[in-house]
């Protein structure tokens, strides 16, 4: 069975590829479990709280730590038992971190010792990098209608663009990650980019 993540921006795509690829993996008559992180656990949802504005003033090493202590009760209580029986396709994993809480190198590096836990349990078979430009990113989080988060600021995804961008180079060596630009792709174009991956290795 094949863990399957998939990374980017706000805006990049990420729900829409997941349902999609949910869809392709039921038409073939294959089991597919779509989950997300942050999850909806107790320490999912202080998470979500502190990005949804909620709870302030959160340092970033909390933050990363939050993140970590989520993924590891996210592999042992739902993809490690999913896994025995089904495909999963996880939307974000630690690259999100990466991105989101390691800065420069000393605390990206910090970011992937708090992640290493989670590494030695399952890395994922392969990843896939939505590439979304930061201005196309909030375009499209704006026509959805809703509040954004606190990440989801120009500058800021700018930022964590460039930061995806370096932890995507840095794990480029141990992971298996494919890069979709999705500004020049739509969605099912997108899909099907991702689909030819994993096909070839069902």
């Amino acid at each position: 069975m094949q863990f399957i993540v998939i990374e980017g921006l706000d805006g990049s795509g990420k729900t829409t590829a997941t349902e999609l690829l949910k869809a392709r993996f039921d038409a073939a008559g294959l089991q597919c479990l779509p989950t997300f992180e942050p999850t909806r656990s107790p320490v999912g949802e202080i998470i979500h709280s502190i990005v949804g504005g909620a709870i302030k003033n959160i340092d970033s090493t909390t933050m990363a730590l939050l993140f970590a202590a989520d993924r590891f009760h996210h592999l042992n209580s739902e993809i490690v038992p999913a896994l025995k029986h089904s495909h999963v396709i996880c939307d974000r994993y630690y690259y999100s971190s990466m991105a989101y809480q390691g800065f420069d190198a000393a605390s990206l590096a910090q970011v992937i010792a708090y992640n290493q836990a989670a590494m030695d349990i399952r890395r994922p078979d392969i990843v896939f990098f939505l590439d979304v430009a930061p201005e196309e990113s909030i375009r499209r989080i704006d026509a959805r209608g809703e509040a954004r988060s606190v990440y989801e600021k120009l500058p800021r995804l700018k930022l964590m663009q460039a930061r995806y961008k370096a932890a995507m180079a840095r794990m480029g060596s141990e992971d298996n990650i494919v890069v979709i630009d999705t500004n020049i792709n739509s969605a099912e174009a997108v899909v099907e980019i991702m689909w030819e991956c994993i096909r070839r290795r069902l």
